[in-house]
């Protein structure tokens, strides 16, 4: 049997391709494997396998074209797997925020007045939130600011060894690392 690696995301992202395709021509099996970042080979396999289990039809339009069709199958397969996608990430902000909001109580209790996030975070929409329920000023900066009472946390994307920088008595931490604790 041939491994097709993690075939699952690339099936929902082959059938997401075709059903997103508004050209009036139908879509080519080169252009949905440009699309879903796979080789020509591999989205064969998996458009074969997709019409396998009936989410997918074909129709030979000519010798060089086919038409592909996302069955009614094939959009409730669609529609359940972005439901359980859903359902994850809102348990995992469930969760991150939870994190967060301890760290922050901790950050407060240790007569931090503010937060500035230092660099670019996926989480700062979330750090805000929690900042203005705890009543702390929250703000973003591409560098550290200079200032007293100020709790520096660095974004994902901070370079490695940023810690090793911080001046005596400076409240700092690294989002990943508080991210990592629960």
């Amino acid at each position: 049997m041939l491994n097709t690696g993690d075939s699952t995301d690339h099936e929902i992202a082959i059938l997401e391709s075709i059903r997103s395709n508004c050209e009036p021509k139908p879509v080519r099996q080169r252009d949905v494997a440009r699309i879903v970042g796979i080789s020509l080979g591999m989205t064969n396999v998996i458009m074969k396998k997709l019409g396998q289990k009936g989410w997918l039809t074909f129709r030979r339009i000519n010798s060089r074209q086919i038409q592909y069709a996302i069955t009614p199958a094939g959009m409730e397969e669609i529609a359940r797997r972005g439901y359980r996608y859903l359902k994850r990430v809102v348990k995992n902000v469930v969760h991150y925020k939870e994190i967060l909001n301890e760290f922050l109580e901790d950050v407060k209790r240790n007569g931090s007045c503010s937060i500035t996030l230092v660099g670019k975070s996926d989480f700062d929409f979330i750090l805000e939130h929690l900042c203005h329920q705890q009543g702390l000023p929250f703000s973003k900066a591409e560098q550290p600011p200079r200032s007293d009472g100020v709790f520096i946390l660095y974004a994902e994307d901070a370079p490695p060894g940023v810690l090793a920088r911080r001046q005596p008595g400076e409240g700092v931490a690294l989002l990943r690392d508080i991210l990592m604790r629960g």
